[in-house]
């Protein structure tokens, strides 16, 4: 098979080693926001970001009753338990 030599600058070569870098980049946080969408169980930074509120907000919502796992002091959120706590306070505010 016959092969072709291609001959590159630096700074031919750069810009494509620069844009690989960009999207191999691009491609991880893809990869890293999809597996935490697809996380049932959440910590508190990340039911915060999770329901777009801050931390004090969420410990207002705890002491108002959301759902919370504790195991030995290790604090987890289910997403569907808080899916399911906030349809039902807006059932509760549309009555």
């Amino acid at each position: 098979m016959p092969t072709v030599e291609i001959v590159l600058s630096d700074e031919q070569l750069e810009k494509i080693r620069s844009q690989l870098h960009e999207l191999i980049l691009n491609e991880i946080t893809k990869t890293r926001n999809q597996t935490e969408k697809n996380q049932r169980y959440m910590n508190k930074k990340q039911t915060c970001n999770y329901l777009q509120i801050t931390n004090n907000t969420l410990d207002s919502w705890i002491k108002q009753g959301l759902p919370k796992i504790v195991i030995s002091g290790s604090t987890r959120f289910d997403k569907l338990a808080i899916d399911e706590w906030l349809a039902n306070l807006a059932k509760i505010h549309q009555s």
